[in-house]
């Protein structure tokens, strides 16, 4: 066993884990549990394992930390929790100390190697649809490798509704995250496209770096810190009206964590928003001048509904588009199954969770299923395709996107051809 040579993280949590009064509430929110009914892998299991190790009767082992790695990290046990017991935070609390003490797998070796590495991340994109599973033709638009223009802070000048250039009159600075950035290219031409069209002026800066989500799930919070400071730097040096990301876990990793992992440094956290959040109040019904026809259902991402308490948001924002019948399919907010890192360790497990979304949106009829989430949207293209199901699966800004063009356009892009789906 490694000698500890850092703090326990876990000791910040000693009186949260004693809260829990192992009532079980938490498990029937699971979705892990829920699927493998084994109770090591419930929220109760999970904080008793970390219990025993806190208290030295358990040593950290592969075993412990594969039963954390099956934390979706979707805060539903959260909610449920009488007690108010901070579940997740312990849970990332549990994998920074087995890391200290254990050190990092192979697997988590290799994805943090990845994600450090902008050149390795652009690369592999390619892989993608291979690496998660998903077909190629299930995502709109779908990855570099699938015909995506690469963008650049020069394709973002101001249009009017004739297509002519004009003076652009505010600027948001769009962070994109590592999922949109090398996988999905589509989203964030559709975003950009949508605050053009609002009268914004897009900055994408090159020098971003991941959010840092990925390495608290791995258990490298040193990691994260020294991503959270690069990236608030890059930021803070910026003068814009808003920063803006179409990633739930990226917007929640600015508003939850940042505050606590850039406290050392004295550096104020950037504000982000979510696109969600930006839109609420600046659509108006005379931007949406293209009526769409048709059934659509909305997923909840864990990380905007739960994480940033922006499901309301959301829904106030696919209602303003003119045309569209939103239909809820049943248990909106439950977790879709990507879980990050839980995608690649237990892909069983992800996949049966993903099948219980899939049959809950193919219930509603819908054609086509909007999210806020890459992450949320590859999971659902699969899970859906695994079912046989024809439902698009999109970003709320894509089809926000085919509302705003005009006819006079004379542009269909990949978001258009999947839009027919809902005319249709």
């Amino acid at each position: 066993m490694r000698k500890r040579t850092h703090q326990n993280p876990l000791e910040n949590y000693r009186k949260d884990i004693s809260r829990c009064v192992k009532c079980g509430a938490c498990s029937a929110v699971c979705p892990s549990f829920r699927q493998d009914r084994r109770e090591s892998q419930s929220p109760r299991g999970r904080i008793a394992l970390i219990e025993a190790v806190l208290d030295g009767r358990l040593a950290v082992s592969d075993l412990y930390q594969d039963r954390l790695a099956t934390c979706a990290g979707c805060m539903a046990c959260e909610g449920q929790c009488a007690s108010g017991v901070p579940v997740t935070s312990i849970i990332l609390a549990a994998k920074e100390q087995a890391v200290q003490e254990s050190g990092a797998g192979i697997v988590q070796s290799v994805l943090a190697g990845a994600l450090r590495h902008e050149a390795v991340m652009r690369s592999l994109s390619w892989l993608a649809p291979v690496a998660l599973h998903f077909s190629k033709g299930s995502v709109a638009g779908g990855g570099a490798g699938q015909g995506s223009r690469k963008i650049r802070n020069a394709d973002y000048g101001m249009r009017n509704g004739s297509g002519q250039q004009v003076a652009a009159r505010k600027k948001v600075i769009f962070y994109p995250g590592c999922a949109i950035r090398h996988f999905q290219q589509d989203i964030q031409q559709s975003t950009a496209a949508v605050l053009e069209h609002l009268g914004y002026h897009v900055v994408i800066p090159d020098d971003l770096k991941c959010c840092g989500r990925p390495f608290l799930s791995l258990g490298d919070r040193d990691g994260a810190r020294n991503l959270a400071e690069q990236n608030t730097r890059v930021l803070a040096a910026l003068d814009a009206e808003a920063v803006v990301t179409a990633c739930a876990s990226c917007g929640m990793t600015f508003k939850r964590d940042y505050p606590e992992l850039l406290s050392r440094s004295g550096i104020r956290p950037a504000a982000v928003m979510d696109i969600h959040e930006f839109l609420a109040d600046k659509l108006a019904a005379s931007d949406l001048s293209t009526p769409l026809h048709g059934r659509i259902t909305w997923h909840d991402p864990c990380h905007l509904g739960r994480g940033q308490g922006l499901a309301k948001t959301a829904r106030s924002v696919v209602r303003r588009i003119p045309g569209v019948m939103l239909v809820e399919m049943d248990r909106p907010d439950q977790c879709c199954g990507f879980g990050g890192l839980m995608r690649a360790v237990h892909p069983a497990l992800s996949r049966g969770i993903g099948r219980s979304k899939a049959r809950d949106i193919i219930a509603t009829g819908a054609a086509t299923v909007l999210t806020g989430c890459p992450g949320c949207r590859m999971q659902i293209a699969d899970s859906l395709r695994l079912e046989g199901a024809e439902v698009a699966v999109m970003h709320t800004v894509q089809v926000i996107e085919a509302a705003l063009r005009s006819a006079e356009c004379g542009v269909q892009s990949a978001e258009d051809r999947e839009i027919e789906k809902v005319r249709n």
